[in-house]
């Protein structure tokens, strides 16, 4: 049996991601409070379908919503993203992937 390549790991790994993005922050607000804080006392962090996209390091030629969707869906296929970031090659670009997933 032929090994999984490294692009379909990401996708089925960004799959699952976006389910756990769904439940955990998007609809979601979070204070975060810190005595430390110097401008402001607590700042509100809050998540949006289109965000997620950045989080994973790929590049995709559809919109970050539809990559959301599709991520959600089941339905990203390996056509719809690459390891193409500007400034990166596409090892380097793989690398930031492989620690993020």
């Amino acid at each position: 049996m032929a090994e999984e390549s490294f692009k379909e790991r990401a996708r089925q790994e960004m799959i699952k991601a976006a389910k756990q993005y769904k439940d955990i922050y998007v609809d979601y607000e979070y204070i975060i409070c810190s005595v430390t804080f110097e401008k402001n006392d607590y700042y509100i962090i809050a998540a949006e379908e289109d965000n997620f996209q950045h989080l994973t390091g790929v590049h995709s030629k559809i919109d970050a919503k539809t990559f959301f969707r599709k991520c959600y869906d089941g339905t990203l296929a390996e056509v719809d993203f690459d390891f193409a970031k500007a400034g990166h090659n596409e090892k380097s670009a793989k690398g930031t992937v492989r620690r993020k997933i």
